[in-house]
């Protein structure tokens, strides 16, 4: 049997700590686990925690949003430990495509490795990741949760200009252009909804591209509109691909999002890792300590 271990982070939590901790006691006795919770107050607290765990091999849960996943993640890579997550954050994506399509049990999970980062999710650049990286909606609590995502696409798409200069380089195909995005999918969500990527499978092997060129605004909104239902994939403007590897780069530093945890740099190296994390999945658990 697995010990498992609970991250409660109070600086992300902040009043629904207690709350939290309260569930994980009580649903852990239900469910008959060995477990323990650890309480950081700060982030640094969280980071410092986890050299505690590199010669473990226990199920390790993040608790928060999809940062809070790809943080912990991070930390996992290399050693024997297994991930698991309660969603308490802004968008929960990823936990969201795994409630549609995951059995419960431990799987063997693709990741994406973004130069010396790793993505579960969705890695995106342009104005997806200017988005994603605007804590000025992103972390706003005067915003309702469910649509600070929505005011942060509205007011970049009200003050885009022009997509960004990049050039992508995949097999022996290389373009250099504007893109208005360039998305790289592990799972199928991002932006608190949005199916960006209804065909990813989290251990295919493949990451799913999509290449939107620099568009203007009435195309652009029309592109917004319909990726929450996947009616983007019908947009002449997109291009989709499946690899395994990839490179974007620009002349000048430019900003990506992995996870919701944002990167800036000038040249990111993609390529997809198989089986590179085993995640514990439990349904019942999840819905029943979830605030």
């Amino acid at each position: 049997m697995y010990h498992y271990v609970y991250m409660v982070n109070r600086f992300n939590l902040r009043e629904n700590s207690d709350e939290m901790i309260r569930r994980l006691k009580e649903a852990s006795e239900e469910f008959h686990r060995d477990y323990e919770i650890i309480v950081n107050e700060t982030p640094e607290e969280a980071e410092a925690v986890m050299s505690r765990f590199k010669d473990t091999e226990y199920i390790i849960t993040a608790i928060g949003g999809d940062g809070s996943i790809n943080r912990l993640l991070n930390a996992l890579v290399g050693t024997k430990n297994i991930l698991a997550f309660i969603p308490a954050g802004t968008g929960n994506d990823f936990v969201r495509a795994c409630m549609n399509d995951m059995e419960n049990g431990i799987h063997n999970i693709d990741l994406i490795r973004v130069n010396d980062r790793y993505c579960i999710n969705v890695v995106c650049f342009g104005i997806d990741a200017d988005i994603a990286n605007d804590d000025t909606f992103i972390h706003n609590r005067l915003i309702p949760r469910s649509m600070r995502f929505n005011a942060g696409v509205l007011y970049h798409f009200l003050n885009h200009k022009k997509g960004r200069l990049l050039k992508v380089k995949y097999g022996d195909q290389t373009t250099v252009r504007h893109f208005t995005t360039v998305i790289a999918a592990n799972s199928q969500y991002y932006g608190c909804g949005y199916n960006v990527s209804p065909e990813s499978r989290l251990d295919d092997g493949l990451m799913d591209v999509f290449l939107v060129r620099s568009l203007k605004k009435i195309k652009m909104a029309l592109l917004i509109l319909s990726m929450k239902n996947a009616g983007h994939l019908k947009s002449p403007s997109l291009k989709k691909l499946q690899l395994k590897k990839m490179t974007i780069s620009a002349p000048l530093p430019f900003r990506a999002n992995i996870d919701g945890e944002p990167l800036a740099g000038r040249h990111f190296e993609l390529q997809v890792v198989p089986g590179a994390i085993r995640v514990d999945f439990n349904r019942e658990f999840i819905e029943q300590v979830r605030i």
